[in-house]
């Protein structure tokens, strides 16, 4: 797969290459117009590609768009579900859509995700995330081989973010091949593989503990008095520090900083603690990133 495709003189996904195995869970990660929605769009069969070859289950994204749709359930941002219809209308429409005839297929479906009791609810008047799994069924109606889900749990509450990624990993046991993106790390850190893009490029792929390893990072970990205080001291020397809770991050490369520098940045506060350890999901996405943009300044 060597993937581009460019609106007008705009270029939003470049030379994209990489493959999923069946029954995996690979993930999609990159910052804000990195290119990830378009490229499943193509890989889906919902937009054209301006250049390159792709297959998707062994057909041809470029030519033979309609059997790809036929085998793939995608999950849009928007969830995709009809509002003014109740989740039996919708998965109705979606089971005549891709011309399933089997009723009790589709209840297994509406039973599996714990659709039951709000059957006859219009899809409007539900929660986020009860909306998020009735959109998930809809997806699932036809068995696709192949489910894409764009940003699926975008919006919901951790127990709902939680539900979803234990269905999706039970439907990648049952064989069912999983392609997601997500911006929410620890998500990412679930995946058995990831692609980070950024700019429509390919940045690093690999597991996460691949990319954990590629970004060649420690962390300073410090908890400290006054932490807001003591952020703004620390943001302002090294603009990669970042919170956790009132714990604050700084992503070191070969040792750089040196722990009398943070102190003497924090002198006149308290530091409770002050310790080195491995890297997070988080830790390693934005220092990938960052050293991508650097190097296309260089290029440039």
């Amino acid at each position: 797969m060597e993937l581009s495709k460019r609106f007008g003189d705009v270029t939003v996904v470049d030379d994209l290459t990489f493959d999923v195995a069946e029954g995996e869970v690979f993930g999609l990660i990159g910052p804000n117009g990195a290119g990830k929605t378009t490229l499943i769009r193509m890989l889906c069969g919902l937009f054209t590609p301006s250049g390159g070859r792709a297959t998707v289950l062994g057909f041809d994204v470029a030519h033979d768009q309609r059997r790809i749709r036929e085998r793939v359930g995608y999950m849009s941002q928007g969830f995709g579900l009809y509002g003014d219809l109740s989740v039996d209308e919708n998965l109705r429409f979606y089971a005549d859509v891709y011309g399933v005839r089997d009723s009790a297929y589709v209840d297994a479906v509406r039973a599996r995700l714990g659709l039951v009791e709000v059957r006859h609810l219009v899809v409007d008047d539900l929660p986020t995330g009860v909306r998020q799994r009735s959109a998930l069924a809809a997806v699932l109606v036809h068995q696709p081989q192949l489910i894409v889900l764009d940003e699926p749990t975008s919006g919901v509450d951790p127990v709902a973010r939680d539900g979803m990624w234990r269905l999706v990993r039970e439907l990648a046991r049952e064989g069912v091949t999983a392609l997601v993106t997500t911006h929410v790390m620890p998500e990412a850190a679930q995946c058995d593989r990831l692609a980070l893009l950024a700019g429509g490029r390919l940045v690093a792929a690999g597991t996460p503990e691949d990319l954990i390893d590629r970004s060649q990072l420690t962390v300073a970990e410090i908890s400290v008095s006054s932490w807001k205080e003591a952020f703004a001291r620390l943001q302002m020397r090294w603009p990669s520090a970042a919170l956790h809770g009132t714990r604050i991050h700084i992503p070191v490369a070969d040792h750089s900083i040196d722990e009398r520098d943070i102190r003497h940045t924090l002198e006149g506060l308290e530091v409770r603690s002050l310790i080195w350890q491995s890297p997070t999901m988080e830790d390693a996405f934005i220092a990938l990133v960052d050293a991508n943009e650097l190097a296309v300044e260089h290029q440039e």
